[in-house]
């Protein structure tokens, strides 16, 4: 039946219907082998992150996978090109740009089943982010709902916000900082290309988790600390006949926020003329408090000597240093 088709037609039209025939067969043969890595694989990138990313079809992120801290996330990885990254995750939810306007900078794709996942571009000569298709990933970051998605040292978001302690034993040559508050704010292995950061939103009262990745690095330098007394405030009164003197220290640091846990030391001047020593640790608001009861009138000075804190100097030149009150 197929020879008595082919016969219908020319010599040659026979030779070019069979050409595409076979042309066809191996495109089928091809796209349907094992071992096709697919046009999302660079020569550079290894086996492992070619099997599990080099995928051409376009869909959402994947809820669970592995992260490779400093390389790669369930689906793509860093230095893929924006057409790489569309090609796996679809059209974006939305983008920003900065710097120049159009260059979409930044773009966040929804993750199956919730949480969504922040692409951070750049220019494939390094610089800014131009807006088309060969921007290159430098940076990857996603939200805490996106749960399933577990770094090789074992660390999700939900760890991250249940056990912080966790993370830093994970990571034991991370930086680590802390709020005001002396509540945990960051976990950050430069070397390793990993962040944890716990984000606090005020009107709820609640901490939310973002996680990310990005080429490993040298840890930038520490930036200098300081502390100083902001201010002194002495309030006196009776409490069952007998005369009371209080005084709050106020700490804080270079940015004029709150300073917890820190040991000022001090003394109080009594109107006779002597001294008694003093010392209190800040609170989360910064302040350090001193009292003295059962006093008689007279003029009491409170002076503070030093500031001790972990990681901070203190700065006493630009420092209140004493405050006198006169009780009556």
């Amino acid at each position: 039946m197929r020879k008595r088709m082919l016969d219908m037609f020319s010599p040659v039209s026979r030779t070019i219907i069979v050409g595409f025939a076979v042309a066809i067969s191996a495109l089928l043969i091809v796209s349907c082998s094992d071992d096709n890595p697919g046009p999302l694989t660079p020569e550079n990138r290894n086996v492992s992150l070619n099997k599990n990313i080099g995928n051409n079809q376009a869909d959402t992120p994947p809820a669970e996978g592995t992260v490779v801290e400093g390389v790669s996330v369930p689906g793509i990885a860093l230095g893929f090109t924006r057409a790489e990254v569309l090609s796996v995750y679809g059209e974006p939810q939305w983008c920003q740009s900065s710097g120049t306007p159009g260059n979409k900078s930044f773009c966040s794709f929804p993750v199956t089943g919730g949480g969504q996942v922040d692409i951070h571009f750049r220019g494939a000569d390094g610089g800014s982010a131009n807006g088309t298709s060969d921007d290159v990933v430098f940076k990857i970051s996603w939200s805490e709902a996106v749960s399933g998605w577990v770094t090789t040292a074992g660390i999700n978001t939900t760890l991250a916000k249940e056990n912080p302690d966790d993370v830093i034993a994970a990571y034991p040559d991370a930086r680590v900082t802390y709020t005001q508050f002396g509540t945990i704010s960051s976990v950050i292995d430069y070397q390793q290309g990993i962040e944890i950061l716990w984000v606090p939103d005020y009107l709820s009262g609640t901490t939310h988790i973002n996680m990310g990745i990005f080429y490993s690095t040298d840890p930038p330098p520490l930036p200098e600390k300081f502390t100083h007394v902001s201010s002194i405030n002495l309030t006196s009164r009776k409490v069952r006949g007998k005369r009371q003197v209080q005084g709050f220290v106020k700490v804080q640091d270079e940015l004029n926020q709150s300073v917890q846990g820190a040991t000022v030391i001090a003394h109080w001047t009594f109107p006779d003329g002597s001294v008694q020593s003093v010392e209190d640790v800040t609170s989360g608001t910064g302040n350090a408090h001193f009292e003295i009861n059962s006093v008689p009138r007279g003029t009491y000075t409170l002076t503070v000597e030093d500031v001790v804190r972990e990681g901070y100097e203190f700065d006493g030149e630009n420092s209140v240093l004493g405050k006198s009150i006169n009780v009556k």
